[in-house]
């Protein structure tokens, strides 16, 4: 199987865009699938669903999902169906459209499983970040993304002052704003994950900056939470290859110096004046606000950060210790100003028992390989146990402004490609020890 046709059916699953006459992207993406799976004469592969550790997955996601939805049946708050009930149901198929395509991701790759999965998302990533800066600079095409947001994502957004930034629309993603930038940080740990642990021809040369670079501007069309994790990668990378940095820049500063060149050349020769403007006037002052706020009035500053504290206050003791069923849009009847916050969100609707829940239902995402990753005595993985817990750290970061814990199905679905790929190249790797032993 080719790895680019591996990249798009990550790519469909992971964003799950809208597809006029199939419903989503990741409908398409496990019907493509299928197709593959009947041209090969290989019957569907329905086993990976048993694996312990997706089934476990699987399984906990439904009893999540029924908690969410008893949650607001026990308060009696009627029978509106809140947003964390929808996004948990879409979040089961997305992970269930994960397990059912990853035989056809790893074939082949068995026993380098998890460095193929990492590398995909790597790439699925810098594809997204692409097609970003297509869409920002021809505007047909940026058109015909943002047509194909759903209709009352627009509406909720056409009051919002970011709605005037164009281009943080101009994704082929149903995720967008927070949530969009939020995923690009997991992207950006995995990606010095694999510059850490890995020496791969596809991340050799200057392959790797222009994969970085399009993480970046994704990153920057998309909003700037995503810098949380490329800081946190970027900590782990210094980390493990604290004693290698010296050589990384001795072998790669031709590539440093010549890839900064060509960008230089092409933003001030070949871009024409109105498209570096989108990037003068728009692009840079958001995505780099603090630098901005520094130049101007000597204070690092990000206007979002800085309304963060707005977004938590004081709660009673009824709604920590059972919450009230409601999600942010209806905190407001019960005398709490609104908030964005995800840890607020999640204490309002089930309290500090929800909340325990949904760190348990987190932390299945990673036990198992942390777990294998030790049990290998003459050679525990310490990078890998090192990134996986950068992960965890980071999306419990992100919560703190806005829901993402057991909540984001994209983050949830690169967690569960990581996990199962890594337990999938464990058992394989330990089968030929084994067998050779």
């Amino acid at each position: 199987m080719k790895f680019s046709f591996k990249v798009v059916i990550l790519f469909l699953i992971l964003f799950n865009f809208r597809v006029p006459g199939l419903y989503n992207s990741a409908f398409l993406a496990m019907l493509l699938c299928t197709f593959y799976y009947f041209n090969n004469q290989r019957s569907i592969p329905l086993t990976y669903f048993f694996q312990r550790y997706s089934a476990v997955i699987l399984i906990a996601t439904i009893v999540l999902a029924f908690i969410i939805i008893l949650i607001p049946f026990l308060h009696e708050v009627g029978d509106v169906v809140q947003s964390r009930e929808k996004r948990t149901l879409i979040e089961l198929m997305m992970l269930g459209a994960t397990v059912y395509v990853m035989p056809l991701l790893v074939e082949g790759k068995e026993s380098a499983a998890f460095e193929e999965i990492a590398l995909i998302i790597c790439y699925a990533f810098a594809l997204q970040g692409a097609l970003d800066l297509a869409a920002v600079l021809y505007d047909p095409l940026g058109d015909l993304f943002i047509k194909l947001k759903p209709g009352d994502a627009l509406l909720l957004d056409a009051d919002d002052p970011d709605f005037g930034n164009r281009f943080r629309f101009c994704n082929l993603s149903g995720t967008r704003l927070v949530e969009l930038t939020a995923s690009f940080g997991v992207s950006f740990i995995v990606f010095f994950m694999v510059q850490t642990k890995y020496d791969h021809p596809l991340m050799s040369g200057l392959k790797k900056y222009f994969v970085f670079l399009f993480i970046l501007l994704g990153t920057m069309f998309a909003g700037r939470t995503g810098f949380i994790g490329l800081v946190m990668g970027f900590a782990g990378w210094l980390f493990f290859s604290f004693n290698r940095i010296l050589l990384f820049f001795k072998r790669n500063m031709k590539y440093i110096v010549g890839f900064t060149s060509l960008l230089l050349f092409v933003f001030y020769v070949v871009l024409p004046p109105k498209q570096r403007q989108t990037f003068t006037d728009g692009v840079f002052p958001f995505a780099f606000e603090w630098y901005y706020n520094y130049k101007d009035q000597g204070k690092f500053e990000v206007g979002s950060a800085d309304a963060i504290p707005d977004h938590y206050f004081f709660l009673y003791d009824k709604t920590l210790l059972a919450g009230h069923g409601v999600d942010a849009f209806g905190a407001a009847a019960l005398g709490y100003p609104h908030s964005d916050a995800g840890y607020m969100n999640t204490l309002v609707y089930g309290g500090i028992p929800f909340l325990l829940i949904l760190i348990i239902y987190q932390l299945l995402y990673f036990v198992r390989p942390i777990e294998a990753a030790l049990n290998n005595k003459l050679a525990r993985d310490w990078i890998s146990i090192g990134f996986f817990i950068l992960l965890i750290a980071y999306i419990f970061i992100a919560e703190i402004k806005a829901s993402m814990v057991a909540y984001l199905h994209v983050i949830e679905v690169m967690y569960l490609a990581l996990g199962s790929s890594y337990m999938i190249q464990y058992y394989t790797q330990k089968e030929q020890d084994e067998s050779t032993g």
